[in-house]
């Protein structure tokens, strides 16, 4: 556990750059993170997603032209006050909703954590960070990552997708019509 504790900070290190980017451009509706990192047999996947993603009420945002309604920091502050239980981010242990790894890699999910982040210095804007720790049977077999979020959040536009993979550093944008990185 202690060698994919330390692959998880590597990656965090590798990205760090990469990441300040993101956090200045932060809580970007219909964009989501999504980091990797596999050595061995073991596997550490990071995911996050703006807070907004998970409320029903919220799917319309983008369908009408509320700027012409209001002021778009009028509507984002509608958002500072959301917050989701324990209970609701347990849900998410099941990452089958996000992304799946290949079957014949045989990966069980060894740790799970949730929780959220403030991500913008104007309002309380806050994302939704998931972790995901596997050990693999197989590892030969993981050679592809499957995203499944698409289809559970109708608003994902895109997922920014960067890995270590034994070593080598791999960065992709996926769209809702392509949902498999090979590697």
């Amino acid at each position: 556990m202690f060698k994919l504790s330390f692959l998880s900070l590597l990656l965090v290190s590798s990205f760090a750059s990469a990441e300040e980017a993101r956090r200045a451009n932060a809580h970007v509706h219909g964009l989501n993170n999504l980091s990797m990192v596999i050595s061995q047999n073991q596997v550490a996947i990071s995911y996050e997603m703006p807070i907004v993603q998970l409320f029903d009420e919220h799917d319309e945002h983008d369908e009408r032209d509320e700027h012409d309604e209001h002021d778009e920091h009028d509507e984002h502050d509608e958002h500072d006050e959301l917050t989701i239980s324990d209970e609701t981010l347990a849900t998410f242990n099941n990452y089958l909703q996000l992304f799946a790894l290949p079957e014949g890699a045989r990966c069980n999910l060894t740790s799970f954590e949730s929780g959220l982040h403030s991500v913008s210095t104007e309002g309380d804007h806050k994302d939704v960070e998931l972790s995901y720790e596997f050990a693999c049977s197989n590892p030969g077999q993981l050679k592809s990552v499957t995203i499944n979020a698409f289809a559970h959040f109708r608003e994902l536009g895109t997922i920014n997708f960067e890995a270590v993979i034994n070593n080598k550093a791999l960065t992709k944008s996926l769209k809702s019509d392509v949902n498999k990185v090979i590697f």
